[in-house]
């Protein structure tokens, strides 16, 4: 295969291809790397061996031609679903005379293939709009809906479209949207698996992604076991629509190539990027979808109804996290912890006593950040319903649905133990309001109330690094003791409060790793199994322009290494899992109903 189809590119979307067309060749039917377990790889094999497919396809100069007129027009499309009659510049006044951009000017300027005069494009930061406009409607015409799909009855339509100022260029923001690696990376929440079949580059100015198209295939996931992801393959085209101003859209091929249905076709979706003073970026993001809903579980229908699953403030949600993210990463500052982890010790003079307190330099700050973002990233890998998850049902009866699945362990690996482990998960409806339960599960004053290995000790939080301007946002270093002077163990916890949905994630550290990545330590070489907790609304409504929610849809995810597994999972394994996912999801309804937190 290696022979027929020539190599893409090393670090798929990271740099540009020749302008002469070329077949990817990384989709290698019989590789089994990305596997997540043993079984099901006839699955994964059948998965890859239709992304080849559809490499090969579009692989010719007469399809390139057809998918960028296709992108062209999708182009069109999201500028007006984006701008919808607003003004992308606002007037510039002067002495002079009064400038207005207006829709119509970017539309005449996309045509020409130029740029107009940047006297006209300085604006004011402060008088552009800032709200969010977002509507769902389901079978609906929005303007751009394809004839062809309108026979097929069964499909909604989803329409969502967020406006955010996001404190990064926008070049950076381009360079998440068009480079694999960083969107896989950005996103990692909602993509569970991407990757480039074909790409085609103009090579703008500066090596920028100005004119570059990419044909792509991607999973979109829901961090829950219990909802299947949604598969699409389809075109990326990228242009810069003034000196200014990028954007990047996406459209389904299905028009154009055959391929088996999948239930779920990407109408023009995408964003458009304006530059703003102070290096901010207005994003201006729109989501435009028909999907079969039909298999979806009651409990989640309203939910992804709403708009927040898959809708455009998710996304914007996600790029926003990851931009905080990099403000705290790049931030000079020294934390103290108290206890004693092995570190440097001095004591405390302020209160007087004796009490041993450590420092973490900035070296340390930065492993302990790196380790908890590969932690999550992980967490949501193992925990969506993609395709090449594996999972299945616990046959045990029970009120919940528990899926389990097993993970080899990777040849030179350090990031993970040298065994198999397994995880075990499960989405039940909690009657209280997100962000009640999003505190009692992220506090370590709650964790001895849900975590069956935590009952009866001492739970402190030794350290944390707050993400933003949330004080709940943190990555924390959370002790256990079993006795005043006995340290069992550490966790490395990272959580995030959100609108669309929030999320706790953890994993136990022991003395040694923590010491050395305290101290600046590679954090590559820390093994850790993710589990956590994904917290979504439940039960929403409108309270003016804003999604309230009086429940909570709460996914458990454990991960854990057990020894007995060989190729199959034992039965009293089986057991055991079913008994402790049950005892855990009874013990967080239990704390609401006494009110323990």
């Amino acid at each position: 295969m290696d022979n027929n189809y020539p190599q893409y590119n090393e670090g798929a979307g990271s740099s540009h291809t020749s302008n002469s067309p070329q077949c990817a060749s990384n989709f290698n039917i019989f590789d089994q790397s990305a596997s997540n377990s043993n079984s099901n790889v006839k699955g994964n094999e059948l998965h890859r061996a239709s992304d080849l497919l559809m490499a090969v396809s579009v692989c010719t100069e007469a399809n390139f031609s057809r998918i960028a007129d296709l992108a062209d027009t999708a182009m069109d499309e999201l500028i007006k679903a984006a701008l919808d009659g607003d003004p992308l510049w606002m007037p510039q006044q002067n002495e002079e005379a009064e400038s207005y951009y207006t829709l119509l000017d970017i539309m005449k300027m996309v045509e020409v293939g130029e740029p107009p005069s940047s006297s006209l494009l300085d604006f004011d930061l402060f008088n552009t709009k800032s709200d969010t406009e977002s509507n769902i409607n389901n079978n609906t015409n929005l303007g751009f809906k394809d004839n062809q799909q309108q026979q097929q009855h069964y499909l909604q339509t989803e329409f969502s479209r967020q406006t955010e100022f996001v404190k990064v260029d926008p070049l950076s923001i381009v360079g998440f949207l068009m480079d694999l690696e960083q969107w896989s990376l950005v996103f990692s929440d909602i993509v569970s698996r991407a990757a480039i079949l074909q790409m085609w580059s103009s090579m703008g100015p500066g090596g920028t992604y100005d004119g570059t198209l990419q044909v792509m295939t991607a999973e979109f996931q829901l961090a829950s076991p219990l909802v299947e992801t949604r598969e699409s393959y389809f075109g990326r085209f990228c242009k810069q629509l003034a000196p200014y101003t990028w954007g990047v859209v996406d459209i389904s091929l299905e028009d154009l190539f055959p391929y088996p249905s999948i239930g779920f076709c990407r109408k023009p979706s995408g964003c458009l990027i304006q530059a703003c003073p102070d290096g901010i970026s207005k994003v201006m993001w729109v989501e435009h979808v028909e999907v079969d809903n039909r298999c979806v579980q009651p409990m989640f229908q309203p939910y992804i109804n709403s708009g927040l699953a898959f809708g455009a403030k998710r996304w914007v949600s996600s790029l926003v996290r990851h931009c905080i993210w990099l403000t705290t990463l790049e931030a000079k500052s020294t934390s103290t912890i108290n206890g004693d982890p092995g570190l440097v010790r001095h004591k405390s003079e302020s209160s007087g006593t004796n009490k041993t307190q450590v420092s973490i330099l900035q070296a340390g700050r930065l492993s302990v950040l790196k380790l908890a973002e590969r932690m999550t990233r992980t967490f949501y890998n193992v925990v969506s319903g993609s395709k090449e998850n594996p999972w299945m049902k616990i046959p045990i009866p029970g009120p919940h649905d528990i899926r389990v699945m097993t993970q080899k362990a990777k040849e030179n690996d350090p990031g993970r133990p040298p065994c198999t482990s397994v995880i075990f998960a499960t989405s039940a409806q909690v009657p209280n309001n997100p962000n009640e339960v999003f505190q009692f599960l992220r506090h370590e004053k709650s964790r001895n109330k849900w975590d069956i290995l935590s009952f009866g000790y001492v739970i402190t939080e030794l350290a944390c690094i707050i993400n933003g301007n949330d004080s709940r946002n943190r990555v924390s270093i959370i002790q256990v003791n079993s006795s005043p002077r006995k340290v069992e163990i550490f966790y490395l916890q990272e959580s995030y409060f959100d609108a669309t949905g929030s999320y706790i994630v953890y994993a136990p550290v022991d003395l040694f790793a923590m010491s050395i990545l305290l101290r600046g330590g590679n954090p590559d070489n820390v093994a850790i199994l993710s589990s956590g907790f994904v917290v979504l609304p439940d039960n929403l409504k409108m309270n003016g322009q804003e999604v309230e929610a009086d429940g909570s849809i709460v996914t458990v995810a454990l991960n854990i290494v057990d020894h007995s597994i060989t190729e199959r999972i034992p039965f009293d394994s089986m057991v055991s899992m079913h008994r402790i996912m049950n005892e855990t999801v009874a013990s967080i309804k239990q704390a609401f109903q006494v009110q323990q937190f």
